[in-house]
C-alpha cells in the first residue's frame, strides 16, 4: 500500500460509562483531562499523540494506595481497530458506553514499564474486549473511577497474540503529551478507509476516542489520490504488579 502523510485532529468528546455525575473527567482536571490528539499517517507508520494533563510526573504513579499492585495510577495501552461503532450517541458523549457494550478492538499497543521506549503490538482475536483487555476494576481496588473501560491489553490472554511490528512510545513533559507509534504493516488497519482509536490512563478518569479516515489499498497512485482524507471527532508509565 502506498500513502501520503496526512496528519488529522481529534477532540475529546468522548465521556463514556459510569462517570458518577463527573461528566468528562473524574477527579482533578490537573492529573487526568485529555485535551485531544493527533493522528499522523506516513505510509503505514502510525502515529499517535494524545495531549493529557496525565503527562506529567505528579500524576503518572499518583494515589498508589488505591491501586492494586501498590505503584500507582500508570499510562495505558493503545487500542485501535478499523471500524467504530460506540454505545448510544456522540450527542450525550456515550455516556453509557464501556468495554463490554462499547467498539470491540481488534489490535492494541502494548508499552513497556518506562517513561519511553519500545511498545508491541498485538492482536486481539477475542469475542469480546473482555477476552483481549484488562479493565480499570483490575488496576483500581478502591475510589472514585471510570468502571469498565479497557485499558491495558491482556498479554496472558490465550485471544491475544503479538504481531510483528516494532512500535515506540514517549512522555513529553513539556508539551504535555504522550506518544504511541507503530508499523500497521501485516494488519487490517487500513482495509477499510477507517482507523479508530481508544486512550486512557490506569483508571479511566478521562477517555479519549476517535475515527480518522485512511485510504484503502489501491493498485494506482492516481487512484488514491482521488481518496477524500477526512476527520471525525469524537469526542510513566504502565506498571504492573
Amino acid at each position: 500500500m502506498s500513502m501520503a502523510s496526512q496528519a488529522y485532529t481529534v477532540t475529546d468528546a468522548y465521556i463514556g460509562g459510569d462517570d458518577h455525575g463527573h461528566g468528562d473527567v473524574i477527579g482533578r482536571d490537573d492529573y487526568f483531562d485529555i485535551t485531544g490528539s493527533d493522528v499522523t499517517l506516513s505510509g503505514t507508520n502510525v502515529t499517535v499523540d494524545i495531549y493529557t494533563n496525565f503527562a506529567n510526573t505528579n500524576a503518572i504513579g499518583s494515589y498508589p494506595g488505591l491501586t492494586r499492585n501498590g505503584l500507582g495510577i500508570g499510562v495505558g495501552d493503545l487500542f485501535l481497530s478499523n471500524s467504530y461503532t460506540a454505545s448510544r450517541s456522540t450527542s450525550n458523549g456515550y455516556l453509557s458506553d464501556k468495554a463490554a457494550n462499547g467498539n470491540l478492538w481488534t489490535y492494541g499497543l502494548a508499552i513497556d514499564d518506562a517513561y519511553s521506549g519500545s511498545a508491541s503490538l498485538y492482536a486481539l482475536n477475542g469475542a469480546t474486549n473482555d477476552e483481549n483487555a484488562e479493565l480499570s476494576k483490575d488496576y483500581l481496588k478502591k475510589g472514585v473511577y471510570r468502571n469498565g473501560q479497557e485499558v491495558a491489553v491482556d498479554e496472558a490472554s490465550q485471544t491475544t497474540s503479538v504481531v510483528n511490528t516494532p512500535g515506540s512510545w514517549a512522555v513529553d513533559l513539556v508539551a504535555k503529551k504522550i506518544s504511541f507509534s507503530f508499523d500497521a504493516a501485516g494488519t487490517n488497519l487500513f482495509d477499510s478507509g477507517d482507523l479508530a482509536f481508544d486512550w486512557a490512563m490506569l483508571c479511566g478518569n478521562d477517555v479519549i476516542e476517535g475515527v480518522v479516515e485512511t485510504p484503502t489499498q489501491v493498485s494506482e497512485p492516481s487512484v488514491l489520490a482521488l481518496f477524500g482524507l477526512g476527520l471525525f471527532g469524537l469526542g510513566l508509565a504502565r506498571r504492573r504488579a
